[in-house]
């Protein structure tokens, strides 16, 4: 397989080829169209309710492939239409991937990382570039900022030393996302995703950001509601849930399996309960890893999978078979639990706004409160300690 190098999709940032100069507005248009389709393209029905992980992969390659080849001949051959950057920001995930098999004999298409480390480099600093294009188009712009606060805001919470910095640059491009696209429904992602670093890093101006939000968005429409109850209120569940008991929980839990959902098998353990789609099956992996780790120490995992609802996709009960199939074939070693209500229904009670989203519930039956901290640094302390002792 061929992978592209970014310097050749970078290529529109030096002076058009006479290729460029020779090719049509109309055939630039065409083509972007075609690439725009391409982009959207999602796994064949016959592929998605099916077992064949190979072909799964296989897709995804050729999909990437031809997206990747077609963006960067576009690139070059119309380096000075304006189109040039809303084919840009189709182009986000790339650098090389590779198959690996896991413990269980699944099989996953995954980044190398060195790889993906150097297009991401590259990639972003080619969105700063855009955002000061005078002839960008406000999608491009609009997407490039999403792609910016997303990525920096992701990777400052897993080095938690880029944070300091991460956080004003990741406020000035939210207020210039603001600015240029008011009351844009993609707000709401991009609050939580914010919200999440400021958490993380510096929670009391995460305290004062949610009372910002609270008092700008009081108009009573959608996007208001949706700001105040999933952003604002969400946190503020989320800080509040981790010192209170997880009683609705479990609650919640034994709605779903009696048995297995009752808490005072748990007492005293710590336990690990991961959420999804039931079309969400990427983290498995990294499930399978702490499994392996930390079970013989004392670890319990518990799974929820969710219904998803997105157009296109199987009814409830055919979800749930194909989720039955899957259990039966990775015979995973941990309970797995079947929810009918929507993933982000389910977990929203206690601030969760990610897939898959996960809680860590301590000794003392309560969520840890440090949530953003590497599982493998919160585990095995949360192992380490005495059934009685109080934090």
């Amino acid at each position: 397989m061929r992978y592209f190098t970014l310097p050749l999709v970078l290529s529109f940032l030096f002076p058009a080829n006479n290729s460029a100069a020779a090719s049509s507005p109309q055939d630039a248009q065409t083509e972007y169209h075609a690439l725009l389709a391409l982009s959207r393209a999602q796994l064949p029905l016959s592929l998605r309710s099916g077992s064949d992980e190979a072909a799964k992969i296989a897709w995804f390659r050729q999909h990437k492939e031809q997206l990747h080849g077609r963006g960067a001949a576009f690139l070059e051959r119309y380096a000075a239409d304006s189109l040039r950057w809303d084919v840009l920001v189709l182009l986000r995930y790339g650098g090389e991937e590779r198959e690996k098999i896991s413990r269980s004999g699944s099989r996953q298409l995954v980044p190398v990382p060195e790889s993906k480390a150097a297009w991401d480099k590259k990639y972003f600093r080619s969105l700063e570039v855009l955002l000061a294009a005078p002839d960008a188009s406000a999608s491009a712009r609009g997407e490039a900022l999403r792609q910016l606060i997303d990525q920096t805001a992701r990777s400052a919470l897993f080095a938690p030393a880029e944070a300091p910095q991460a956080i004003p640059r990741v406020r000035g491009w939210l207020d210039q996302y603001d600015r240029e696209f008011p009351r844009s429904r993609n707000v709401v992602g991009l609050y939580h995703t914010y919200a999440n670093l400021l958490d993380a890093a510096a929670p009391d101006l995460c305290v004062a950001f949610l009372a910002e939000l609270e008092q700008r968005y009081q108009q009573r429409q959608n996007l208001d509601k949706q700001v105040q109850e999933e952003v604002v209120a969400g946190h503020r569940r989320a800080l509040q849930a981790q010192a209170l008991p997880m009683d609705e929980l479990w609650a919640r839990l034994r709605e779903l399996d009696a048995v297995v959902g009752d808490p005072a098998r748990y007492r005293g353990k710590v336990v690990l309960v991961a959420f999804g789609p039931v079309t969400y099956d990427t983290f498995m992996e990294a499930l399978e890893d702490l499994h392996s780790q930390y079970a013989m120490a004392g670890l319990v995992i518990l799974q929820v999978v969710s219904f998803d609802p997105a157009y296109g996709l199987p009814p409830e009960s055919e979800q749930r078979r194909n989720l039955e199939k899957i259990v039966a074939i990775r015979k995973w070693p941990w309970a797995v639990l079947w929810s009918p209500r929507d993933h982000f229904e389910f977990v929203k009670k206690w601030g969760c706004n990610t897939i898959p989203a996960r809680m860590l519930i301590g000794r003392d039956g309560r969520l840890i409160s440090d949530r953003y901290s590497p599982f493998s640094v919160s585990i095995p302390r949360e192992l380490a300690r005495s059934a009685s002792e109080e934090r």
